[in-house]
Formats: structure tokens, C-alpha cells, sequence
């Protein structure tokens, strides 16, 4: 179990970590729960009870999944059951919960993260316990921000099918685009980055984005 001792005291965060914790004992060393604060995506993870699940810790930034979720979330508190993979190969299986303040905007979030790799592997009468939406939902395990923001930017690379700096100026807004729909500029700083991987303006990348509105 780790804590971010300065934001424990946060009332919203406070009331989620009893339950954390609860979780975590109840389902026992397979079960990670994190606490995350959303309104700090570089360092997001409050508290985390049996880390070793993912192999991170208290100050990791949120995954490339839960930056989607939060972009796409709109009155969708709750994302169950979906499947992912760690870095070491763990089949993980994981649901998510959004906290809000008290007007509406979401703060946070309450993620758990069931290590199911030997219950794959057991009789078929352990399916119903481990069953899983079949929609196929990547998500990976940063322990930085820049790994974070590498493997986002290698993706969009990938859907766009060509090394940045042969992308024409449609290609570029694409590449903004994806990078905006998979969350990144949530991140403070990113901006900054990626127009410094364009060799533009950051200026140039905020009127890339408002084009792809």
C-alpha cells in the first residue's frame, strides 16, 4: 500500500480510500486498486494498494487508456470489465470509476486491476469468474510520463503509416488528431513537445487542433 500523504487529506479522494483498501483485502495480492487524481495526469496515482500487480507506484502518471476514457467519457461513470496486458505479460482485467466534485466535473477515478493470468488458464468452470468484454481496448502500464507520451506518439505514427517528417500538412492534422482523441494534450507540457517533434510553433499545433474540430 503507498499514499501521497499531501493529498490525502482531499475530502473527494479521502472517501475513496477506505474502499480502495477494502478491495485490495478482499480479493487479495491479484488485486491492484488505484486512486487516481485526474485534475494532475503526470502524477496521478494518489494511492495504490498492491502495486506489484502493474509495477507502479504513488506519483505514476495515468495510462493511455484512462486518458482516452476521460477524453470520450462524457456522462459515462462507470467502464467494466475490459481487458489488458502489463508489461510483463500479466492478463489483466480491469473496470474503472469516475469521481466527480460536486459539480459535475471528474477529479478522479477508482481503477482495479484483476491479475487473471492463472485463471485463464484454469478449468472451464472458472469462465463465468473471468469473463471479459470482447472489445478490444488497448491499454499499457507507463511508469514515466515521457514512456507515456512515446507510445502514444508511436501509435498515431503507426495509423498514419509513415515517419513524421515525410507527413504531408493533411497527414499532420491527422497525426494532431489522434494524438487529441487518445488524450495527450490533457498533459501539461505535451504541447509544447509535440511541436517541437513537428519542428512548428506551438502555436502552429493549438491551430492544428482547432482545425480538426
Amino acid at each position: 500500500m503507498q499514499i501521497n500523504v499531501e493529498k490525502e487529506s482531499n475530502p473527494i479522494f479521502k472517501n475513496y480510500l477506505p474502499i480502495a483498501e477494502a478491495i485490495s483485502k478482499t480479493f487479495g495480492s491479484s488485486c491492484e486498486v488505484v486512486v487516481h487524481d485526474l485534475t494532475d495526469m503526470s502524477s496521478s496515482i494518489v494511492a495504490i494498494y498492491n502495486g506489484h500487480v502493474t509495477g507502479r507506484e504513488v506519483g505514476s502518471p495515468m495510462t493511455d487508456l484512462g486518458l482516452k476514457i476521460l477524453r470520450n467519457c462524457g456522462d459515462e461513470d462507470l467502464h467494466l470489465n475490459y481487458r489488458n496486458e502489463s508489461v510483463k505479460g500479466k492478463k489483466i482485467k480491469s473496470s474503472s470509476i469516475l469521481i466527480r466534485d460536486d459539480s459535475g466535473s471528474v477529479v478522479g477515478s477508482l481503477c482495479i486491476n484483476i491479475d487473471i493470468t492463472s485463471l485463464t488458464m484454469a478449468a472451464s468452470s472458472l469462465h463465468e469468474m473471468v469473463n471479459i468484454n470482447e472489445e478490444n481496448k488497448e491499454e499499457s502500464f507507463p511508469q514515466s510520463v515521457t514512456e507515456l507520451e512515446k507510445r502514444l506518439i508511436d501509435r498515431a505514427v503507426e495509423k498514419i503509416g509513415k515517419p513524421i517528417d515525410l507527413m504531408a500538412k493533411n497527414e499532420r492534422l491527422e497525426f494532431i488528431r489522434l494524438l487529441d482523441d487518445m488524450g495527450l494534450f490533457l498533459i501539461k507540457g505535451t504541447v509544447h513537445n509535440i511541436a517541437k517533434l513537428l519542428d512548428v510553433s506551438k502555436f502552429t499545433v493549438y491551430s492544428y487542433i482547432e482545425k480538426k474540430l
